[in-house]
C-alpha cells in the first residue's frame, strides 16, 4: 500500500536547499504532495515530478493546479522506469518536454526524499519504509541516477540517522559519488540530514569514456576496484584508495600489464587514465576454490599453466611478489589469469617460479591437492627448485613440472 506523504520536518528541510539549487532542468523523484517540484519551479526551466503512487501523482498535480504552475510535469514511475517508456513519452502532448524525454534526459538537479525508515513488521506504508533496514531504495536510486544526472550536476537528498547514516554514506561513495552534508536537524528521537551530491572527477571521466553501471565491488590495501559495463561487456576499474600513502603503484601496474599482456599474462589492459586503469573483467574461481572443485588432469594442466606464465616473468627479470600466496592473485576460467601486478618490479633474481613452489607444497595446498590424488614429494620440490634458481632454465622448469603428476 502507498500513502501520499504529506510533508513533514524533513520535507521542509529539504525545501529550504531546493530553491538555492534549481536551475535549468530539474527531476523530483518520488514527489509525493509535489512540495519539492514547486519550490523548485521557481527557478528551474521545467520540473519533471515522479511518484510511484497514483494517489500521489494526482494529488502532486492537484497541487500544481492550484498553484497555476505550467512548468511542473507530473508522470507515474517506479523510480527511473518512466524514461523507458517510450510508449508513455511519446503519448506527451507538450512538445518540449517530450522532445527532451525522449533524448536520454539528464537532469542539472535531481531531488530525492526517499522513504527512509527502516521497516515495522505489520506496517505496510510504502512511502515512508525504505525497505527492511531502510536504505534499500536509495541504493536502487543510486545505481541507476547517473545516467539521469548532468556532469556537472547535483543531487539534493535527505534521510535519518535511524536510516544508519554510515551505511548512507558508503551507498554513495560506492556509486562513484561525493557528499557534503548541507544541513541537519534534530526531532526526537532522530537527526534528519540533507546532503548535496556530485560526481566524483573519476566518474566524470570514465563516463566520457562510455563506462555505464559503475560500483564499486571491491576494496584493497591501497586500491579500490569498480566495476562496470563497456560496451554491454564487463570491465574493471582500479584507481588508488584516497587514504592510501603508496605512491605510483597504479601508474606501475599499468605499465607492467600493458608489458605482461605483450606476453598472455595478466587481464586484457583496455585504457588507462590520471590514476587509473581500465581491463576487462576476469570471470571465473580464485585458484583454490577452482582445485577443490575440479578433477586432477584439469588442475594439472591449470598449474602448469601457471607455471609456464611465471617462467616467462622470471626471463623477463619480472618479480610479481605474493606468489608464494596467491589465494586472490590467480583467477582460472577457461585458463588462469593472474590480476594485481601493482607491486610488480624490475630485478636481476626474480622468484616467480620459486615463490610458486613455496605455495603448491605449503601444508594447506598439499592437503587440497592429496585428496584430488596430486601428490608433490616436497623434498623433491625443494631441491629442483633450489637448482631452478641457479639457472632459470626452460629444463630445470620442466623438472619441476615433471613432479606434477
Amino acid at each position: 500500500m502507498f500513502e501520499v506523504y504529506e510533508p513533514m520536518e524533513d520535507s521542509l528541510l529539504l525545501e529550504k536547499h531546493v530553491k538555492k539549487y534549481s536551475k535549468n532542468s530539474v527531476l523530483d523523484m518520488g514527489t509525493g504532495s509535489g512540495i519539492q517540484a514547486i519550490a523548485a519551479s521557481e527557478n528551474a526551466d521545467f520540473v519533471v515530478a515522479l511518484d510511484i503512487s497514483d494517489q500521489a501523482v494526482q494529488k502532486a498535480k492537484s497541487n500544481i493546479k492550484k498553484q497555476g504552475i505550467k512548468n511542473i510535469f507530473v508522470f507515474k514511475s517506479d523510480l527511473f522506469s518512466f524514461f523507458s517508456d517510450s510508449k508513455l513519452i511519446k503519448n506527451i502532448k507538450k512538445t518540449k518536454i517530450k522532445n527532451f524525454l525522449l533524448k536520454k534526459p539528464k537532469f542539472q538537479l535531481i531531488i530525492f526524499n526517499p522513504p527512509y525508515l527502516p521497516k515495522d513488521e505489520g506496517i505496510e506504508d510504502k512511502s515512508i519504509y525504505g525497505g527492511i533496514k531502510g536504505h534499500e531504495t536509495l541504493e536502487k536510486f543510486f545505481s541507476q541516477v547517473g545516467l539521469y544526472l548532468k556532469e556537472k550536476g547535483k543531487i539534493l537528498i535527505v534521510f535519518s540517522s535511524l536510516t544508519n547514516k554510515d551505511k548512507v554514506d558508503s551507498i554513495i561513495n560506492k556509486y562513484g559519488f561525493e557528499f557534503k552534508k548541507i544541513d541537519e536537524e534534530k526531532i526526537s528521537f532522530e537527526t534528519l540530514f540533507a546532503y548535496l551530491i556530485e560526481k566524483s572527477e573519476i566518474l566524470k571521466n570514465l563516463e566520457k569514456k562510455n563506462l555505464k553501471e559503475i560500483k564499486v565491488f571491491a576494496k584493497g590495501h591501497r586500491g579500490l576496484l569498480y566495476r562496470a559495463k563497456l560496451n554491454k561487456k564487463d570491465v574493471v576499474i582500479k584507481k588508488k584508495l584516497p587514504e592510501s600513502k603508496a605512491k605510483g603503484r597504479i601508474e606501475n601496474e599499468t605499465k607492467w600489464i600493458k608489458t605482461l599482456n605483450e606476453k598472455n599474462i595478466g587481464p586484457k589492459l583496455l585504457f588507462s587514465g590520471q590514476g587509473y586503469f581500465v581491463y576487462n573483467f576476469v570471470k571465473g574461481k580464485f585458484i583454490v576454490d577452482f582445485i577443490e572443485k575440479s578433477k586432477k588432469q584439469d588442475i594439472i594442466k591449470v598449474i602448469k599453466d601457471v607455471f609456464m606464465q611465471l617462467y616467462k616473468m622470471d626471463r623477463m627479470n619480472l618479480d610479481k611478489e605474493e606468489m608464494h600466496h596467491p589465494l586472490k592473485h590467480i583467477i582460472v576460467d577457461k585458463k588462469p589469469i593472474m590480476i594485481d601486478f601493482e607491486r610488480c618490479r624490475k630485478t636481476k633474481k626474480p622468484k616467480n617460479v620459486t615463490q610458486f613452489c613455496q605455495f603448491i607444497t605449503s601444508t594447506s595446498m598439499k592437503q587440497i591437492l592429496n585428496k584430488k590424488n596430486i601428490k608433490i614429494k616436497k623434498d623433491d620440490m625443494i631441491k629442483l627448485a633450489i637448482d631452478y634458481k641457479k639457472e632459470m632454465s626452460k629444463k630445470n622448469l620442466d623438472k619441476i613440472l615433471n613432479l606434477l603428476k
